[in-house]
């Protein structure tokens, strides 16, 4: 994976050979996108004791449609608006490997 930086020299996503990886995308910097391929999904790291408030309310309201979480001993990743054939187990293996590779700044 190549990490991509802001313009504070910042790792803000990754590439790899067929997608990208942000840590957000949207205004409150809650959550981010993954693209594999024509696939995308929204993602998020999630711990009951440790999110903030606008993490807490996303989080409350995903569980609520289609949604998908992989629990690690307490940390959640929560994937949603998932669209295109990429299923859910590969996005949580890019996002793991994102995350193991220490270029995820959300932890």
């Amino acid at each position: 994976m190549e990490m991509l930086l802001n313009e504070y020299d910042m790792v803000v996503g990754a590439k790899f050979d067929n997608g990208t990886i942000q840590d957000y995308v949207d205004d409150k910097n809650t959550y981010g996108l993954v693209r594999i391929e024509d696939s995308t999904v929204n993602w998020f790291l999630y711990n009951e004791v440790d999110s903030d408030d606008d993490s807490k309310k996303l989080y409350e309201d995903v569980i609520k449609k289609e949604h998908f979480i992989h629990d690690e001993f307490g940390e959640k990743i929560v994937l949603f608006n998932k669209v295109g054939k990429i299923t859910f187990e590969e996005f949580i293996k890019k996002i793991n490997e994102y995350i193991d590779d220490g270029l995820g700044q959300i932890i």
